[in-house]
């Protein structure tokens, strides 16, 4: 009986702590928090000025996408043209797409405070004969996103 609980309670564990991305964790306007990659398992968070803040994702319920690149310095920022695609949740990733082609593969992470974390999602290591290439290849990039 006791085996039987420990079983039931680790079970019952998994479910409320697992993460399950639904459609509704996503949707709406999202503007760049932070960005950032890992290394050696600690996040380095790059310095953005104003302009790369600006950078910003609207997702919609109807399955379509824009996101919004912005780059320059403060007060000089240069928007690019702005990018439509759809979208889909595939495990836990959302995957911008048009076609066949998928433009981004992000692992997504529900915060506490409601933001989201776009991680970088790799099928497998590259292996190369050039190790800085293949750091770089490798480098799981984040971006932490605040909705408005």
């Amino acid at each position: 009986m006791k085996k039987l609980i420990f079983i039931l309670t680790l079970f019952l564990a998994n479910i409320a702590f697992s993460q399950e991305l639904k459609k509704e964790n996503v949707l709406g306007f999202w503007k760049l928090k932070e960005a950032g990659f890992y290394e050696a398992g600690k996040k380095i968070s790059k310095d953005f000025d104003n302009c790369r803040l600006m950078r910003n994702y609207t997702i919609w319920d109807n399955g379509y996408a824009i996101y919004n690149y912005v780059e320059g310095r403060n007060g000089n920022c240069f928007p690019s043209e702005p990018r439509l695609t759809l979208w889909r949740i595939v495990e836990n990733r959302i995957q911008f797409y048009i076609d066949d082609y998928v433009f981004e593969d992000k692992v997504v992470k529900v915060n506490e405070d409601n933001s989201i974390t776009f991680e970088t999602f790799t099928e497998k290591k590259i292996m190369d004969s050039d190790k800085n290439y293949e750091k770089i290849a490798n480098t799981i990039s984040y971006d932490i996103l605040e909705k408005l």
